[in-house]
């Protein structure tokens, strides 16, 4: 490439970011679970007073895409959803949902570890605080 796309500070970390995903998204096809389901499980798990509100802010996602997401995971039996108020439903891992996560485990953690091996402690801690600085960035755009 030689135009300014390549030089998108967006464009290349959404580049990566597709790149993790596929790979992830293959690996999790055993467990009939995907990338988005599992982190929205995994907050369900170690989250208090779990709402859609609250795990789309978590995921930087819209609500309707959140609730697509909830509805499939509960559609499956990995979720239960109990109306709090009007317009508010608590959502709990069920056992199901746990035994997922348990299963994937080993799975999801050989995946984060290796496609992170090739950096330093340093470099990946430097990292974090860039992509951190650069989504701080972002929503002082307006």
């Amino acid at each position: 490439m030689s135009y300014e796309l390549e030089k998108s500070i967006g464009f290349k970390i959404n580049q990566t970011a597709n790149k993790i995903n596929n790979k992830y998204t293959q690996l999790l096809q055993s467990y009939n679970i995907a990338p988005e389901q599992r982190a929205t499980l995994e907050i369900i798990k170690y989250e208090e007073n779990v709402t859609q509100t609250k795990i789309a802010n978590i995921l930087a996602k819209d609500k309707t895409t959140i609730s697509r997401t909830l509805n499939t995971l509960e559609n499956k039996g990995f979720i239960k959803k109990t109306q709090k108020d009007k317009r508010t439903n608590l959502i709990e891992i069920t056992p199901n949902g746990e035994n997922i996560l348990c299963e994937s485990s080993a799975c999801v953690k050989d995946f984060r570890t290796r496609f992170s091996s090739k950096l330093k402690d340093d470099e990946l801690n430097t990292l974090i605080n860039l992509l951190e600085k650069i989504a701080l960035s972002v929503e002082e755009i307006s």
